[in-house]
């Protein structure tokens, strides 16, 4: 029998050396810094269809256009009911990032505004609809003698962004099916 020369306490330092292996094995395991988003937004509106999202000419902003998916189809979901047509669904985005500073000898002051915007055009056989959604942000800060924060857009304000401009997208879609719903009941 080869147990036969271990001892109890070689035994438990062999059982601590394992545990603290598996545990220290979790501290240095590659972390996913850039996680997917875990739900997939589907349009469910049978009355639209060609979901397309255009790629941005430009998107100083880096926001991918399933972060606009992941905004918009839902909120698009809540205008169906208003759609008396079938619709064909365009979507574009463009993402601007400016920048000023302005410098003297002991102070730096920054300004960083981002403009997020989204368009959505609904196209049927005789109409044609576009609107348009747009939200910005503005974000400032001061260095004294180099000493200070720098002014970043973090990923929670394009995040907030996006919504904003979705959400004032379909705000003018509702009310232009609404109007159109009133004038076809006279």
């Amino acid at each position: 029998m080869c147990f036969r020369y271990l001892t109890k306490e070689s035994l438990v330092a062999l059982g601590s050396v394992c545990v603290l292996g598996m545990l220290l094995s979790g501290c240095f395991a590659d972390k996913d810094t850039n996680p997917k988003p875990t739900k997939e937004a589907t349009l469910q509106c049978d009355r639209l269809s060609g979901s397309v999202i255009e790629s941005p000419k430009v998107n100083e902003l880096n926001i991918p256009a399933s972060q606009i998916t992941l905004a918009l189809f839902p909120k698009l979901d809540e205008i169906c009911n208003k759609i008396d047509k079938q619709y064909t669904l365009n979507v574009s985005y463009e993402t601007k990032l400016d920048q000023t500073r302005s410098t003297t000898k002991f102070v730096a002051k920054e300004t960083k505004t981002a403009i997020v915007s989204i368009n959505i055009s609904l196209v049927s056989s005789n109409k044609n609809h576009n609107f348009k959604g747009t939200a910005q942000i503005e974000a400032s800060g001061k260095k004294v003698l180099d000493i200070g924060e720098s002014v970043q857009i973090d990923d929670k304000d394009k995040s907030m962004l996006v919504e904003q401009a979705a959400q004032v997208a379909i705000s003018e879609a509702k009310k232009v099916f609404k109007q159109e719903a009133t004038l076809a009941q006279q």
